[in-house]
């Protein structure tokens, strides 16, 4: 089953918890604190000088205008494709909720990015509206004491985070997976790891994006896939 959709891209360098909720504009959202900074600051420190490289409209994504206490993102997944492998893992890592187990096409999907209240960070939540399930994960991403962005995922299992500018996309690229607890990070083998994560963003024009995800095992090939397209919205306000 061929679900790896393979990107051009650079070599690798230096450089560099569950709930589910309503469409964006449903207005019966609890409000959030303001931002404690915006969002793109996360991104201007893992990027360096290269944040200026970065498309305008990618950076003005992530951009949070006066106001706004979150990024909110909407639209539909195309496809959500897993192998019969696949399948197996996200079951077996259920408890934590990263990656859905169906096979799906047009899933209406949400994206919430909040700035974390203490400390350089977001808070990510993915809410997938499958036909018989509201499948909604969520997930911290920091930017660690050496520059390095990682992101923390329920259960205890967390990932490095590697970023690529692209004419027109901004890529994230694992960069090695660990186990996290009370602050402690254990590196995990990688014979153990999921498999190659890459998540492209690319830019359409100044509303809307397109997105895809890939995870692809170094032994047993792609596990999935997921593409969609979607638009940023601006509701949030406090």
């Amino acid at each position: 089953m061929e679900l790896l959709h393979p990107i051009d891209l650079p070599r690798d360098n230096s450089e560099g918890v569950s709930s589910a909720g309503g469409l964006a504009g449903s207005g019966d959202k609890p409000r959030c604190e303001p931002a404690a900074h915006d969002l793109a600051a996360l991104l201007r420190a893992a990027l360096g000088a290269r944040w200026s490289l970065l498309h305008p409209h990618i950076q003005a994504r992530f951009e949070l205008l006066p106001g706004e206490a979150q990024a909110e993102y909407v639209g539909n997944m195309h496809q959500v494709r897993c192998t019969w492998l696949g399948g197996v893992f996200a079951r077996l890592i259920r408890h934590a909720r990263i990656l859905p187990h169906q096979n799906a096409d047009e899933v209406p999907f949400r994206f919430d990015v909040r700035p974390m209240t203490r400390g350089l960070g977001w808070v990510k939540t993915r809410t997938y509206h499958f036909v018989d399930e509201v499948f909604s994960f969520r997930s911290r991403m920091i930017l660690g004491d050496n520059g390095e962005l990682l992101e923390h995922f329920g259960g205890g299992l967390g990932m490095r985070v590697r970023l690529e500018v692209l004419p027109n996309r901004l890529v994230f690229v694992d960069d090695g997976y660990f186990l996290h607890w009370r602050g402690l990070r254990l590196p995990l083998p990688k014979p153990l790891w999921p498999g190659r994560f890459v998540l492209v963003h690319r830019d359409l024009d100044a509303e809307h994006f397109e997105v895809s995800i890939d995870v692809e095992h170094p032994w047993f090939g792609p596990l999935f896939h997921q593409d969609g397209s979607f638009e940023r919205m601006r509701v949030q306000e406090v």
